[in-house]
């Protein structure tokens, strides 16, 4: 559950930000939530692991070099395992339900 919950928020920063994340706006929104890579959480192990090989190993995150960057930067996007199984559209009502409003406030992402 736990590894759950981590894999919908950068699902939601991926989603929000245009279908794709830097690794830096991902970590900036983790360290929010107290998440910070390098440190071993006892619910979900080091987080960099898990989120850059485990989920996607499974196929629930890529994680791409950006082209014609110096120095090299990297970004996650939905992996095909996220896209068979998740709703974009329930993810952004999820969304808005946690900031107190409705998927239309979204323009962008509705």
């Amino acid at each position: 559950m736990p590894k759950t919950g981590l894999l919908i928020i950068i699902l939601g920063v991926i989603f929000m930000k245009g279908n794709r994340a830097t690794e830096e706006e991902v970590w900036e929104v983790l360290k929010m939530m107290d998440i910070y890579s390098g440190r071993k959480y006892f619910i979900f192990g080091e987080p960099w692991r898990l989120i850059t090989r485990d989920l996607v190993k499974e196929n629930y995150l890529e994680y791409c070099q950006v082209p014609n960057n110096s120095p090299p930067c990297y970004e996650f996007l939905w992996g095909p395992r996220t896209h068979a199984e998740a709703s974009k559209m329930k993810l952004l009502e999820f969304l808005a339900k946690i900031h107190g409003t409705n998927s239309r406030s979204f323009p962008f992402q509705y």
